[in-house]
């Protein structure tokens, strides 16, 4: 065992309290993109442009990157079975073949801020971000339940970009901004805002105009929350 002088011990404890209480306040932001675009992408501009406002608001965040176009697993038999197993019975295959869903769910459960940029496929949510949603909602792929994650106790705030060239957000053919709001309430988000870039081949300096000013409000919101949940 280790002797310090008299009140050193203290000292040292006091230090490596504080050390953890600053660690404990370092918010997360998870950024998540979900075009299959790498350059020329209008929902990646606007992602870039919300992550750098909130980092310049919230000084000393940390930031993950999740590019879906880089690929992500899907649903087949073998992951299933895996899936169905407790943690302690599964065998080193079966550990490896959720892997990736046991990073992916890590990612959202660290996050307090998600920036999520989702364009328009065909009415909906692209294939890869559905992917991404089997990976991380794991336990109701088969729809088993929608009691959800959800801790009233934990600020969790989410940030959709959804753009398009033609189809309208909260049209009767857009699917996407309303799924999004549904899974992300499943996962336990507690604040959920919407920029809403759609029908950019209608007029697109104004609709990114209205975004970017969109973009600004939110993030000053979403920072004043957060330091101030983190002075509690």
């Amino acid at each position: 065992m280790a002797l310090f002088p008299p009140g050193l011990g203290a000292v040292l404890q006091a230090l490596s309290n504080e050390s953890r209480s600053m660690a404990a306040e370092i918010i997360s932001i998870l950024r998540v993109d979900s075009s299959m675009r790498q350059h020329g992408s209008v929902s990646r501009d606007l992602a870039d442009v919300t992550v750098a406002k909130l980092r310049a608001e919230l000084t000393g965040s940390e930031i993950a990157w999740r590019d879906l176009k880089s690929g992500v697993g899907h649903v087949n038999s073998a992951w299933r079975d895996a899936s169905l197993g407790t943690a302690a019975a599964r065998s080193a295959e079966e550990r490896a073949l959720l892997a990736q869903s046991d990073a992916l769910t890590a990612e959202v459960e660290r996050a307090d801020i998600m920036v999520f940029a989702v364009p328009i496929y065909n009415f909906s949510i692209p294939a890869a971000l559905k992917a991404w949603v089997d990976m991380v909602c794991r336990d109701n792929v088969d729809g088993a339940t929608a009691i959800g994650k959800s801790d009233a106790k934990r600020y969790k705030h989410a940030i959709v970009i959804l753009t398009s060239n033609h189809t309208r957000a909260g049209a009767d053919d857009e699917f996407a901004s309303g799924f999004m709001q549904f899974i992300l309430k499943f996962i336990g988000c507690t604040d959920i805002d919407v920029v809403d870039a759609t029908g950019l081949a209608d007029d697109k300096q104004g609709i990114l105009r209205a975004a970017n000013d969109r973009i600004d409000t939110i993030c000053q919101t979403v920072a004043r929350r957060n330091l101030s949940a983190a002075a509690e």
